[in-house]
């Protein structure tokens, strides 16, 4: 368990640092107005993006003095990262839940934010790693799907860009729930939400411009 949660921070640390040098070359494209060097690198700052959040799901359920080794197992037994983003928060809040509705809430509210910021991406990614960096077919590969195709030709690196903090606000909240539930999860839970509120609301209209 420790070493793959020594293994991901660094992997993080990477994934951070490869994060800056495509925010350079994407604002030296916009400098120097060099548009279709644009849509390749925001393509792959998307991937850069959904394998950050992965990394640091990783690197967060592995965190020493959090989940036991079987619990660790439950989650990543999982089929898919949703499923395992559900089970994390069913063990995480287990501990603390006393069955009243005020959990329930949280949950629903932290399940509603990741599958927005987290799982959707995630699934435009998963597209773009397989080839469909235009056009986007169905799970089965037999026909078009317009909607994803839509969002693939629709990608701005600066609303990507703003997915980096929004995981840092949502991955702040889980921690501190896994590591300290009943202390900084109770203090802070609704000042990170508060933030993420705001860190969405302030950005809604941020885009990439020439």
């Amino acid at each position: 368990m420790l070493e793959i949660y020594k293994s991901s921070v660094k992997n993080v640390k990477e994934l951070k640092s490869s994060r800056r040098k495509i925010k350079q070359l994407i604002n030296q494209s916009i400098k120097n107005k060099k548009k279709d060097i644009l849509p390749i690198l925001t393509k792959n700052y998307a991937l850069l993006y959904s394998s950050f959040a992965e990394t640091c799901f990783l690197k967060m359920i592995h965190t020493p003095y959090g989940f036991s080794e079987e619990g660790i197992q439950q989650i990543t037994s999982k089929r898919n990262l949703e499923e395992q983003w559900r089970k994390c928060l069913e063990l995480a809040f287990s501990v603390i839940d006393n069955g009243n509705g005020e959990f329930r809430n949280k949950i629903q509210t932290l399940n509603r934010l990741i599958q927005k910021y987290i799982i959707e991406p995630s699934q435009i990614r998963n597209k773009i790693a397989h080839g469909q960096w235009i056009v986007a077919f169905n799970s089965q590969n037999t026909s078009v799907n317009s909607e994803t195709t839509d969002k693939i030709s629709s990608l701005d690196f600066v609303k990507i860009d703003i997915l980096f903090d929004v995981y840092e606000k949502i991955g702040q909240v889980v921690e501190d729930l896994i590591e300290s539930p009943t202390k900084t999860h109770f203090r802070d839970f609704y000042l990170h939400l508060a933030e993420l509120e705001d860190l969405v609301t302030k950005t809604t209209d941020w885009t990439c411009i020439f």
